[in-house]
């Protein structure tokens, strides 16, 4: 199972909440499975899926993202 985090954010802040979420990750010494960047509306979502889900909410604590379990036939789709 992977635990799959959704950051939602406006195009304009985007660009600053990825190099601040890249260096929280770096930081942590954490490696992502998957990050992608998903349109919606004038809003983007950043999903980024985890092995653990103790690093999925730690991740989404800090970004006020969503918390979500997945099959691996999701993740794949992350």
């Amino acid at each position: 199972m992977r635990f799959v985090v959704e950051v939602r954010r406006v195009e304009g802040e985007l660009i600053i909440e990825m190099n601040r979420m890249r260096a929280w990750l770096d930081h942590h010494r954490l490696q992502p499975s998957s990050f992608r960047l998903l349109r919606t509306g004038n809003a983007r979502i950043v999903r980024v899926c985890f092995q653990t889900e103790d690093d999925a909410a730690a991740f989404a604590s800090e970004f006020a993202g969503t918390l979500r379990a997945s099959s691996a036939t999701d993740a794949a789709l992350a």
